[in-house]
């Protein structure tokens, strides 16, 4: 396994190499560090990536609150919007990786960061919680109104689409050869709210999201798709694993 962690010479840059060094170090991954410098940061850090073999990449975020967060960490979401690679923000001083919390929309992409959280959390022995925010619709069509207000082991009990995906998604952590606890939650309300409230409460020091590829010419579903991930990236408290639909 081969980690690109990008140097953009700040002091989000410096947390990003020392938190990205540790894990790779855990992992038994090569650390590669690049220096972004001079031109295009986006367009650098894409063609090295591209060309290096690398698995994931890691950079850093200063965040920001306010009309602050719509001028800072540019190249972070430039990155999570065309990154082919699973993208680490780093986001504020975290020691360690005791906690991480696995986000899923009932796609695809859950499976990949499932996936990726059973592989960090088998790298630093950290447990793993698997969330899935229920807004307005259940994954069946069919589904009971009730539904719509099942905790995780109801749904897990009854057998429902929902019950059935966190089902699914617990044992892609647990083959990864993790050896700490995997717990499913479901939690109600808007997404992105109920993401950073549970970010909070638990108090996760990685919390991995999900990206799709949009068929080609999908132009709407593609802008909502980013402008979710954009939205958490942006607002969560704590370092973001971007990871692509595999």
């Amino acid at each position: 396994m081969k980690f690109l962690i990008c140097d953009k010479g700040s002091e989000a840059a410096g947390e990003a190499g020392r938190f990205g060094s540790g894990l790779a170090q855990l992992a038994g991954a090569e650390a590669v560090h690049f220096r972004a410098g001079g031109g295009d940061p986006v367009e650098r850090i894409l063609a090295e990536s591209a060309r290096g073999g690398f698995d994931l990449i890691v950079i850093g975020s200063r965040g920001g609150r306010g009309l602050a967060k719509l001028f800072l960490g540019s190249t972070s979401s430039q990155l999570a919007k065309r990154s082919p690679l699973p993208l680490l923000i780093v986001k504020g001083r975290r020691e360690s990786v005791k906690r991480i919390l696995v986000c899923t929309g009932g796609e695809r992409p859950g499976e990949s960061c499932a996936a990726w959280g059973g592989r960090v959390a088998a790298w630093t022995s950290a447990q793993v919680t698997v969330l899935h925010v229920m807004s307005q619709l259940p994954l069946d069509e069919n589904a009971k109104l009730e539904d719509l207000q099942d905790t995780a082991e109801e749904a897990i009990a009854q057998g429902t689409r929902e019950g059935q995906h966190l089902q699914k998604l617990m044992a892609l952590a647990r083959e990864r050869g993790m050896t700490g606890e995997v717990k499913p939650k479901i939690r109600h309300g808007l997404v992105l709210d109920e993401i950073v409230a549970e970010v909070e409460e638990g108090d996760y020091d990685l919390v991995i999201i999900g990206a799709h590829h949009p068929p080609t010419g999908d132009l709407w579903r593609k802008l909502l798709l980013d402008d979710v991930a954009h939205q958490i990236v942006q607002e969560c408290p704590r370092p973001v694993l971007v990871v692509r639909a595999r």
